[in-house]
């Protein structure tokens, strides 16, 4: 057996996907007389595209010169939908044929620790009893559904636009873990802006912003393409199935609010940094100046017994330097007492809000 006819049963950790070089995979799971196989592409002989036999056939890591003959030859795909399969960066979408659909997903790919975020491509031609999924680097939601498929065989017997659904399933649901993440980072910079304004603030929130933009630019085509497969635009996926991509729909439109919600709170977070900075230094130059009108008055009276007079009442008296100096002290005692008084010196602490009024605040403004 090659290494493209040998199953991939693992599942990735998405942490380490990114260190995995690249390989064609080519998994083919036939479900005939009422038998599921799974092996390489030699069930592919066994298939009869005219019969009621239906097949998955999962293609990881491909190049133009392993995958065009048999996307284009052996089963007729037109070569513009074979171009965009193996495209990086087509976002989702839907192209209808006379014989097969052809969709473009994007799986989120994420580690909010190290801010390395992008989307994978997913693109699936999907027909009366086949489905062709293409994409080029380990998605979760592919591994998951040919694990558990021997076990489920429900999700192929019911057709191939529901094993599409169980797939697409998975992938959607793995958005909502990592956008909770996501939350707790703004919210802890949140938190953390009141009592420490370093730069590295500044730069994990900018560097979260990157991240739910990368997320945003994928979620919003990826939900309208949901709603157009559940409107029932999609010619191959049955009608009965349509409320299952509604379904989906409602996950993909909750991640989008989500994620516009965490934006806006981002936005505010930034606002809040910047004032606490410009706060600041509003604060130290409001100490520099009491320090100022302090030294102003002493200086005066300094400067008063300073000046080299004959006749003067205080030269010649013995509590003269004693007296100056105790007058300066008063002077600056009784005003640092006013400054104080006024609520210049020690300004009264606001009390914080708790995080959930924070994000129902948030809520309400979307």
């Amino acid at each position: 057996m090659t290494e493209l006819d040998k199953p991939h049963h693992l599942i990735p950790d998405p942490d380490t996907v990114r260190e995995r070089p690249p390989r064609v995979v080519i998994r083919v799971t036939l479900c005939q007389d009422n038998e599921i196989k799974q092996g390489g592409v030699e069930l592919i002989d066994l298939w009869d595209r005219s019969g009621d036999d239906k097949i998955w056939i999962d293609v990881l890591g491909p190049t133009r010169a392993d995958i065009e003959p048999l996307l284009e030859h052996r089963f007729g795909f037109h070569e513009l939908a074979a171009e965009d399969s193996l495209s990086p960066n087509t976002l989702p979408k839907y192209d209808p044929f006379p014989d097969y659909d052809f969709l473009v997903f994007r799986a989120i790919n994420m580690n909010v620790a190290d801010h390395q975020v992008d989307t994978l491509k997913l693109a699936a031609f999907l027909g009366r009893n086949f489905l062709f999924t293409v994409y080029q680097s380990h998605l979760v939601s592919t591994d998951s559904t040919w694990t558990r498929l021997p076990l489920d065989r429900r999700m192929i017997d019911r057709g191939c636009d529901f094993l599409l659904y169980s797939i697409l399933d998975v992938l959607v649901d793995l958005h909502f873990p990592l956008i909770d993440r996501l939350e707790e980072s703004v919210d802890e910079i949140h938190e953390s802006i009141f009592t420490e304004t370093s730069p590295a603030l500044l730069d994990e929130l900018l560097h979260l912003k990157r991240d739910l933009n990368v997320l945003r630019r994928s979620s919003l085509p990826q939900r309208e393409l949901f709603n157009q497969i559940s409107r029932g635009d999609a010619k191959f996926v049955k009608e009965e199935h349509q409320i299952y991509y509604r379904d989906l729909y409602d996950h993909m439109f909750r991640i989008g609010e989500s994620i516009d919600v965490e934006r806006d709170l981002i936005a505010g977070t930034m606002e809040a940094y910047l004032s606490m900075i410009a706060n600041r230094t509003n604060d130290i130059m409001k100490v520099l100046t009491i320090f100022s009108a302090i030294i102003l008055p002493v200086n005066l009276i300094a400067s008063i017994y300073g000046m080299n007079f004959e006749h003067m009442p205080e030269l010649k008296w013995k509590l003269g330097y004693l007296w100056a100096f105790g007058l300066m002290a008063v002077v600056g005692l009784l005003m640092l007492v006013w400054f104080n008084k006024k609520g210049w010196l020690f300004p009264r602490k606001r009390k914080k809000r708790k995080r959930s009024d924070r994000r129902r605040v948030a809520q309400a403004k979307t």
